[in-house]
Formats: C-alpha cells, sequence, structure tokens
C-alpha cells in the first residue's frame, strides 16, 4: 500500500511539471516562421553591423613595408579633410612613409575603396632633412628639407626635371608654402637601387618626393587630379602643431564603414 501511494505521487510530480514547462517548436501553437516575423518586426530588436576595427582594414590593403601609425593617421586625416570639403577624391590615398629608411620602398599609392595598393616605390626626402633616415623637416624656402602633413596633387606640368605633378600643401606654417618652394613629384636617376648599391642609401632632392624615373610617369597619373598625399613621420613636433591628425577611433570607423 505504502509503494503505491509512493508511485502515485512521483506520477503526479511529473505530470504537473509537464504542464507548467514553456512552450517549445513542438508544443507550441506559433509555427516556427511566425515566430522569426514576430523577432523581426519588434521595434525593441535592433540589428547593427558592428564597424570594422582600423587594424583589420589595415590588413585587408596587404599594404607590406607601410607602418600601421602611417596609415591610420593618414585615414584619420583624409577623413577630416574629406568632411571639410577639401578632398572630393576618396578613391586614392597616397601616403609617404618615412619611418622608414630611404633604401627601402615608402611611398604607396593606395586604392581605398577596393582595399589594393597601386604602386608602392623608392621615394627620396629632401637633402638636409637627414641622411638615410629623415629626421628634420622645414617649411621654408630654399631649406632643402622635406615638410610633412597633408597636400592635396596639383596640375602636371613638362618640366626641367621632366613630367612632374605640383603639390599644395594644406596645413598652415607645416607645408603651405609647398608652391613658393616649387615642391613637386618628379622623377630622378638619383633616386633608384643603383645609387643605392653605390652609395647605401637614396640620393636626395631639394625638399621634392622625389621618384624612379621608370616609376614617375604612371605614379603621377595614378594620384594627379587632387587627391590626398600626406608625408608621415613620427615627429612629436609635426603631432603636436597638425589639426589633421588629432585621432579619434570612432569617427575612422565611422569613415571605414562609409566606404565599406
Amino acid at each position: 500500500m505504502r509503494k503505491k501511494v509512493i508511485f502515485f505521487l512521483v506520477i503526479g510530480f511529473i505530470s504537473s511539471s509537464f504542464r507548467t514547462l514553456p512552450a517549445t517548436e513542438e508544443n507550441s501553437s506559433i509555427t516556427k516562421d511566425e515566430f522569426n516575423n514576430k523577432i523581426v518586426a519588434s521595434d525593441s530588436i535592433k540589428i547593427q553591423t558592428p564597424c570594422e576595427s582600423i587594424h583589420d582594414f589595415y590588413t585587408s590593403f596587404n599594404a607590406k613595408g607601410l607602418s600601421f601609425d602611417a596609415f591610420k593617421l593618414a585615414l584619420s586625416g583624409f577623413n577630416i579633410l574629406k568632411n571639410q570639403g577639401k578632398v572630393s577624391n576618396l578613391d586614392i590615398l597616397t601616403v609617404f612613409d618615412l619611418s622608414k629608411p630611404s633604401n627601402e620602398e615608402r611611398l604607396f599609392v593606395l586604392d581605398i575603396k577596393n582595399r589594393k595598393v597601386l604602386s608602392k616605390s623608392l621615394c627620396s626626402h629632401g637633402k638636409n632633412s637627414g641622411e638615410t633616415i629623415a629626421t628634420t623637416f622645414s617649411n621654408t624656402p630654399n631649406s632643402y628639407m622635406t615638410s610633412l602633413g597633408f597636400y592635396l596633387t596639383g596640375e602636371t606640368y613638362d618640366g626641367k626635371n621632366g613630367y612632374s605633378l605640383k603639390l599644395d600643401g594644406l596645413e598652415a606654417s607645416i607645408n603651405d608654402n609647398a608652391r613658393e618652394r616649387g615642391v613637386v613629384i618628379h622623377g630622378a636617376d638619383y633616386c633608384s637601387y643603383s645609387f643605392i648599391n653605390t652609395e647605401g642609401r637614396l640620393g636626395r632632392s631639394q625638399g621634392c618626393p622625389a621618384l624612379p624615373i621608370e616609376k614617375n610617369e604612371k605614379i603621377i597619373q595614378l594620384i594627379k587630379n587632387k587627391t590626398c598625399f600626406f608625408i608621415y613621420s613620427p615627429n612629436n613636433q609635426y603631432s603636436k602643431s597638425s589639426n589633421l591628425i588629432k585621432f579619434d577611433q570612432g569617427l575612422v570607423e565611422d569613415f571605414i564603414h562609409e566606404l565599406s
């Protein structure tokens, strides 16, 4: 008799437990499609695509030799210039990375929208900016130094150094004397591997970003017509003076999201 009582108690407990179980796909009267439709229709559920990180965006270019710091500051300033209406061509961004020695390829032409390196090249700095690595910079005429910062590419012309591209400095007191100084992109025979093999470094210019003769015309054709050109160095004086490298990770990641 005692065993029968225990048996019925156990059966009663199990039955009541099943009655209180929450609805599932099998025991609910709502179908799976109806349930999904309710979720989609709900105003309280908003699905947002997470922003891509700056480092992941950088990695997607596979731009070997271009430092991450140069890339992220170039992208930050590029975004600021776009918002100021100073740069309308959002396809091309060129970075001259002076954290690298002159015997390495350190100029990178980037296709921002398609995440490609369109060209990379040796590039000479000014003769009074340093030997193998540029360390000193100036905006002063006849200084024979490189000026850092952001530029807008101007018109092409044929001059004493052949096919050349004018540059307009966009940063007051940092590089805005580029036109007066005659700072342009041009080809030079001292910007070559043969010169490196002889001297251990590139030859140097009077302040212009000089390119190998065989690459000069191709690169100028890629970057002419008001594209953004950035000359980078991990230089404390420039970072304190420039208003275009005030890095804001959120704004840059929003910009990346716009490009995607």
